[in-house]
Parts: structure tokens; C-alpha cells; sequence
């Protein structure tokens, strides 16, 4: 999910950086997810789950559609949250760190502007992209 502070550019290039960088980098996810066993409801969040007597859930989306499901998988588009860290709360490190739309600053070394703290993975995609997030928990389809 792209950050609602982004501008239409930045959005067009956050998005075109997204095709090219993890659509490659793993192109065996596009395929599992495009069939027609798996429906996307993208920019959409989950407001409401309850179980049925049958066992399956009814859920109700933020577009207003209420599904009857069997199992649902969320694509969360995780959001950096940096100041959850307990090593960077409990040294007061976050107080010094330079932020920028939640993501800390890196320079070209991946170093923030605390001396010797380097931060890589997800919290320097905002100035490294995409290819430095990691797809966890999926493996290679056996063939």
C-alpha cells in the first residue's frame, strides 16, 4: 500500500518501482495470485469478522461488500513503525533519529543520522525501494 503523503508521482513511481522490482524479483507470487480461487480487493481493509455457525466467516470490507468466506489472507502492506523498537526507545536513540513519513533517514550507506545505527529491510524502502523488502514465509513452488 502506498502512503497516503505520497504525491501522484511519487504514488506513479512508488508503484512503477513495485512492478519492476518485486514482480522480477519473484515472479513465481503473480501467477498464484491471479486465478480464479483468489480474489484481491486492493486499498481495502477488513472492518468486521464474524464466525458463522457452518464454520465459514462473514466479513465486511471498508468498500461496504460483506463476503461469506472460508479463509482469508491479508496482504497488509506493512506500515514502519520504528518507534516500536524497544533497543531505539530505551536508549533514547529515537529522540535523536531523523524521520521522514514515519521511515527513518538513510544516506547512501544505509546509515540514519545517529552515528553508527544503519537500518536495512523494510524501513529503508522509502530511500532504497522495494528490493529491500524481503518476502517471508513463501517458498519456491516444487516442481
Amino acid at each position: 500500500m502506498v502512503s497516503p503523503t505520497l504525491t501522484g508521482r511519487e504514488d506513479a513511481i512508488s508503484q512503477k518501482l513495485w512492478a519492476e522490482g518485486r514482480l522480477k524479483v519473484e515472479p513465481w507470487l503473480e501467477p498464484r495470485l491471479l486465478n480464479d480461487c483468489v480474489m484481491l480487493w486492493p486499498r481495502t481493509e477488513v472492518l468486521n469478522c464474524r464466525e458463522q455457525v457452518d464454520g465459514e466467516m462473514a466479513v465486511r470490507l471498508s468498500n461496504g461488500e460483506t463476503l461469506i468466506i472460508d479463509h482469508i489472507i491479508l496482504a497488509t502492506g506493512y506500515k514502519v513503525k520504528i518507534e516500536r523498537l524497544p533497543f531505539l526507545v530505551a536508549g533514547n536513540i529515537l529522540k535523536k533519529l531523523a524521520m521522514r513519513n514515519g521511515f527513518p533517514i538513510l544516506d547512501d550507506h544505509f546509515q540514519t543520522n545517529v552515528s553508527g545505527l544503519f537500518i536495512t529491510r523494510m524501513p529503508a524502502t522509502q530511500d532504497f525501494g522495494p528490493f529491500f523488502r524481503s518476502q517471508l514465509g513463501c517458498g519456491l513452488p516444487q516442481n
